[in-house]
């Protein structure tokens, strides 16, 4: 059986080895890849950093785990679950998107220790304790920042409220939030939220 390996946070000074004369590091491989924050492919990852840097301080802050049941786990151990939507996307637009995020039930895998395989799928479900809706909220491809923490704001509900507001579904889209008066937080409230939660 096949145990994950640890992962350790990379420096991006890493070279890569054994490529004759060519010389290339885990930076050039970050500038290459990961340099468009704003795909649909990195922007929520980069919603769970804001998270993540809104709780902690940024030595305290680990390797990401992509297949954790929860994406943030709070100093106080509360689960969060960090979903991300933007106006502008990464592709020619005739109007913004209309706000919606989705995914807020999921499956788990369940494995059966006695066979270690597969033994059930369990139905999707809340797996978080707190929501963070995380919205780029910028409208004008001129001014586009997204390192600009003034572009960002965040609804913060508790597993309770998104029942209730979804009526147990699986997505809610910003004018339900509007409808039932639930207001936004910009970064530097962040963590004042999601600790009240």
């Amino acid at each position: 059986m096949y145990t994950r390996i640890p992962v350790k946070k990379l420096t991006g000074c890493e070279c890569f080895q054994n490529a004759g004369d060519k010389q290339f590091s885990v930076l050039d491989f970050w500038r290459y890849g990961f340099s468009n924050l704003n795909s649909n492919v990195l922007r929520g990852a980069l919603a769970e950093f804001l998270v993540e840097n809104a709780l902690r301080a940024s030595n305290q802050i680990d390797v990401r785990n992509p297949w954790g049941d929860t994406d943030v786990v709070s100093p106080a151990g509360v689960n969060i679950e960090v979903k991300c939507s933007s106006y502008l996307q990464d592709w020619n637009q005739d109007n913004f998107t209309r706000i919606v995020w989705s995914g807020l039930k999921a499956k788990e895998l369940y494995y059966s220790e006695a066979v270690k395989k597969l033994s059930e799928l369990k139905p999707a479900d809340y797996k978080s304790d707190v929501y963070v809706l995380a919205l780029f909220k910028h409208q004008d491809p001129e001014t586009l920042d997204i390192l600009n923490m003034d572009q960002w704001c965040f609804w913060v509900l508790t597993k309770e409220r998104i029942k209730e507001i979804t009526k147990n579904g699986s997505s809610v889209s910003l004018v339900k939030l509007q409808k039932h008066g639930i207001e936004s937080v910009n970064f530097t409230e962040l963590s004042d939220s999601i600790l009240r939660s």
